[in-house]
């Protein structure tokens, strides 16, 4: 039992370190376009998910996303040694150190092209590389070959629905910022699964929710993380799939980095949690304050509403049966909040934004704060925003002086959440880049956060300024 723990416990610290180690092929990129999207040269890109819309669910993004103003400590991480991780990318200023960085790396690329879904993720991968332009560079690449090739067409949800319905992985809610939440329910891996080794299945699950995720359930400079909380109820130490769920950890690390704002593990084995005790000891802050082990489920209800959570997570979440569509139910998101769902929000939100508009962009001083900054709404956004009581901003298609004149009374607020915690006791790891626990120089600026345009104010600022 002791070895097996030690595997288990191996295998987590491991877990991403060689997530970027694979060397670049010599696989062909598509020709550069012509075009350019966030300061650099691009290339074609297709769709990488087939949804119909009756797999959509209804509140795949709630109203208040649209309006929700996230305060700088939910922008950007501090934590007690000095360190920070920004969490907010797209849409918004970045700090000096960090613009000159991206500027410099933008001409290192100089001569390569790329998908404008990885350029987009330029930042993250420097801040995943902490500031390596050359490991960054390289991961970018790294990436956009996994892409061409894992969605040399789009995935199909036809063929993925069957999997899904089994509720091993699925979406269930999202916490007091708005960040949605993904199960993964450990002792739900079809038996059949673990007899042939069809884990690549669960692999395209996961990658299929980090789609969906991206096109449906973000708004850039406002909800672009999400948590996933993993359930090992039943499940004894041999029998966690370590192997499958560290090539999951390695994807989503590698492919989709700066996303996972924390990772809750609920129903942990003795075991395990002895050996990630003494692990505690010998990794980051940065990296311990991404686990959260859940003892009590009064820890979720710190962050969570109580409907967006299932009753075993002691959660008020009516019993899940039907997986796919997602299990999503609308706000109010407030932490500990008890009365249930309101029955009046507005459902397909998600229709107000393009494709182009969910992915969001770099801020470029080519262009002004309210372009950097604006979003990019659909042919519907109008009436979707009308319902929703928002402003129907000048940029929006079919919007005339009526509309952007408009006064809303009484506008619904997306209430601004809690500082994070600065946790004194850290509770569980994250598995990080190599090298992640090295110091870093922490550069102070005096710049002010550019933030997203934003259709009202704070509500904390607005009570503590008397408005």
């Amino acid at each position: 039992l002791k070895d097996e723990a030690q595997k288990v416990c191996r295998c987590i610290v491991q877990m991403n370190k060689a997530s970027t180690a694979s060397s670049l092929d010599t696989t062909a990129f598509p020709p550069p376009d012509g075009g350019e999207a966030n300061g650099f040269a691009t290339i074609p890109e297709g769709p990488s998910i087939d949804v119909e819309d009756k797999y959509v669910a209804e509140f795949s993004l709630p109203q208040e996303a649209l309006s929700f103003q996230p305060t700088e400590d939910v922008l950007i991480c501090k934590f007690k040694n000095g360190d920070t991780e920004r969490k907010i990318y797209n849409n918004v200023k970045l700090r000096d150190a960090e613009f000159d960085n991206l500027q410099k790396l933008r001409k290192e690329a100089a001569g390569k092209a790329f998908l404008p879904s990885i350029s987009v993720m330029g930042a993250r991968y420097l801040n995943q590389s902490r500031g390596d332009r050359e490991k960054a560079l390289k991961a970018m690449l790294e990436t956009q070959k996994w892409k061409l090739s894992y969605f040399s067409s789009p995935m199909n949800t036809a063929k993925l629905a069957e999997d899904l319905s089994t509720g091993m992985t699925y979406f269930i809610g999202r916490d007091r910022c708005l960040r949605p939440t993904l199960m993964f329910r450990g002792n739900r891996i079809p038996a059949q699964w673990h007899k042939d080794k069809q884990y690549d299945r669960m692999t395209d699950m996961f990658i299929f929710c980090m789609e969906y995720f991206l096109r449906y359930m973000i708004v850039p400079g406002r909800v672009e993380g999400m948590n996933i909380l993993v359930d090992l109820k039943g499940l004894g130490i041999s029998q966690i799939p370590v192997t499958p769920l560290e090539k999951v950890y390695k994807t989503v690390g590698s492919h989709y980095c700066g996303r996972t704002f924390k990772f809750y593990v609920v129903n942990m084995p003795w075991t395990l949690k002895v050996l990630i005790g003494i692990a505690k000891g010998i990794i980051s802050e940065r990296q311990a304050m991404k686990m959260a082990i859940i003892n009590n489920y009064d820890e979720l209800h710190k962050e969570f509403a109580l409907h967006q959570l299932e009753p075993d997570m002691g959660g008020t979440h009516p019993p899940v049966t039907t997986f796919f569509p997602f299990p999503l139910l609308p706000g109010p998101f407030n932490a500990g909040h008890k009365g249930g769902p309101s029955l009046d929000k507005v459902p397909n939100v998600h229709r107000t934004l393009t494709a182009l508009g969910v992915r969001g962009r770099l801020w470029e001083t080519s262009k002004s704060p309210e372009d950097n900054t604006k979003l990019e709404y659909s042919e519907e956004a109008k009436e979707i925003l009308k319902k929703c009581g928002l402003p129907v901003p000048a940029h929006c298609p079919g919007a005339d002086a009526d509309d952007t004149a408009a006064v809303v009374e009484n506008p619904p607020q997306a209430e601004a959440p809690k500082p994070e915690p600065m946790q004194e006791n850290t509770n569980g790891i994250e598995i990080s880049p190599e090298g992640d626990d090295k110091p870093v120089d922490v550069v102070e600026t005096d710049d002010k956060v550019v933030k997203p345009k934003s259709f009202f104010s704070c509500a904390c600022c607005s009570r503590t300024s008397g408005k």
